[in-house]
């Protein structure tokens, strides 16, 4: 630890000279000189190679003894990774230096509330989103309308703010395509705009909009407004237990009576099972289909489930395409019987959509209560271990757990690849997140490159794992934004999100991200931890 020591100080010098060069109207180039070989000396002495070799670079074509003046604006750009690196590394060094907490421990922390900002002015939105997020909420922003559909759809906000005016669609379209999922799922709208005006006003109500707030926005009534809100719609959610859309039970009242199915086993030995039942490929449905139809498949399979399922069966929708049946005064084996019957029944369904027909098939996991699991956290993992192996060997089928299911589950990949010419940044990241363990039942790997020309010559895809790209945006040779296109031209957002990493106050650099196709943005310099944060949020939305 006595090198980090060493490294902490000599960035610490790096800084503090960029600094004092601000103050400068110009620096020269013997002065440049010099800075660059004592670099070079020193950082591969303290273990900083690369940096050292960056400094080699640098200083070759410089001259000893030259006193041309060097702008302010030239000597940045020239310095540019140097610069970054520094900033990086002293905004960073105590956190990556601590012991890690594997972050799948606070996972249940990191289930809060999910906020969509649909509006074109990027100001604003970069307003509203480093606001919110440094409140602890976390954002996504569209800057079309086309874009914000695809978010409110894939993403299930809690709140969407829905400027009146965007590029594409007007906000009140969108409002209105959406009117009925708002009310499903008590998502909470806001149309947002400038012009206050009577008409606009009457048409947000009237439309079924949730408020109507007037542009500018005070940021402390901002934060007031979004934290009322949501808890009044968690209020709401607590309060009800049928599932709007599907008529079943939701997750709430499963997890009332999975406990007192524990507490009937522990005193009077009433076995039960418990099941969670997955729909095949159901994303495919709703792009393929449109999601007004993927609706109406939850609906007729939730029909199917209460036609079959005894009275005593609680059936719960327990979130998306997700079911969970819990099966009193049963044994794992009846439980497998009651499912089977139900997939049988559900190929031999046809659901239609533009005159055409197609079918739809489930996966499914049955664990038996027993003394060794009577916790509910337990059975749901365990049964959801049983339907993770029925995926991995096909789908459409249903699997009992058994204990050495452990043994033969695969576990889904996750590859987080970090493109920046920085090489601070790239190992410091890498760094943090060698032992992060977000989401149990997946594998992280991570990849970093340099530049963006060897990261898409390298053999980098694979179809059976999933991605989270960080693309810096300024690098030589091939900049963020050609990398970003090659990408989108090729990937889906399901497969590959891409998070652009820009300076803050690069707002063209945010636009031109956002209309390339990059799913989030990373504002420079971040902190590791937020950016942990922010990653498990992203592998909870959109690969889970």
């Amino acid at each position: 630890m006595e090198t980090a020591k060493y490294q902490k100080m000599f960035y610490k010098q790096m800084q503090e000279k960029f600094q004092q060069w601000e103050n400068q109207q110009f620096i020269t180039e013997q002065e440049l000189y010099v800075f660059l070989h004592s670099l070079k000396g020193t950082a591969g002495s303290i273990g900083l190679n690369e940096l050292s070799t960056i400094s080699t670079q640098k200083i070759t074509p410089l001259q000893e003894n030259e006193q041309k003046q060097w702008e302010k604006s030239k000597w940045k750009s020239y310095l540019a990774p140097l610069i970054e690196g520094s900033d990086f590394y002293i905004r960073n060094a105590d956190i990556s230096n601590e012991p890690l907490i594997e972050a799948h421990l606070i996972e249940n922390e990191l289930e809060q509330d999910f906020i969509l900002v649909i509006d074109d002015d990027i100001v604003f939105i970069t307003f509203i989103k480093e606001l919110l997020e440094k409140e602890g909420f976390s954002v996504i922003i569209a800057n079309n309308g086309k874009r914000g559909l695809e978010f409110i759809y894939e993403l299930k906000p809690a709140i969407v703010f829905i400027d009146v005016l965007l590029p594409d669609i007007n906000g009140f379209t969108i409002l209105e395509d959406i009117i009925k999922k708002i009310k499903k799922e008590h998502i909470v709208v806001t149309m947002i705009s400038a012009d206050n005006s009577k008409q606009n006003v009457i048409r947000a109500y009237n439309s079924g909009a949730t408020d109507f707030i007037t542009k500018p926005i005070d940021k402390d009534v901002l934060i007031s407004y979004v934290t009322n809100r949501i808890n009044n719609k968690n209020d709401i959610e607590q309060s009800i237990i049928i599932d709007e859309l599907t008529q079943m039970f939701n997750r709430k009242y499963m997890n009332a009576r999975l406990h007192q199915l524990i507490q009937q086993y522990s005193r009077k030995n009433e076995s039960f099972a418990v099941a969670i039942v997955d729909l095949d490929y159901f994303k495919k449905i709703n792009d393929t289909y449109g999601h007004l139809v993927g609706d109406d498949v939850l609906q007729g399979f939730a029909s199917l489930i209460k036609k079959i399922k005894r009275d005593q069966d609680i059936a719960c929708r327990y979130g998306g395409e997700e079911f969970v049946i819990l099966l009193p005064n049963s044994t794992e084996r009846h439980a497998y019987i009651f499912l089977e019957r139900v997939r049988e029944n559900l190929v031999s369904k046809y659901f239609s959509a533009n005159d055409i027909n197609f079918q739809v098939t489930f996966s499914a996991g049955v664990v038996g209560a027993n003394r060794n699991n009577l916790h509910s956290e337990k059975l749901l993992e365990e049964a959801d271990q049983a339907l993770y192996t029925a995926k991995q060997y096909g789908r459409n089928k249903t699997i009992i757990y058994k204990s050495d299911l452990k043994e033969v589950t695969q576990r889904s990949k996750i590859k987080i690849i970090i493109v920046d010419d920085v090489f601070i940044v790239r190992e410091m990241i890498i760094k943090h997140f060698s032992l992060w363990k977000p989401i149990d039942k997946y594998d992280i790997e991570l990849l970093e490159f340099s530049d963006g020309q060897s990261f898409l010559k390298s053999n980098w895809y694979n179809p059976e794992t999933k991605y989270i790209i960080l693309l810096d945006v300024m690098m030589p040779h091939l900049n963020g934004f050609d990398v970003l296109t090659i990408l989108r031209n090729k990937y889906s957002s399901d497969q590959v999100f891409i998070s652009m990493l820009t300076s803050r106050k690069s707002e063209k650099h945010v636009i031109q991200a956002l209309e390339y196709g990059a799913d989030d943005y990373i504002a420079k310099p971040f902190d590791i931890q937020d950016l942990s944060d922010r990653l498990i949020r992203i592998i909870k939305r959109v690969f889970i």
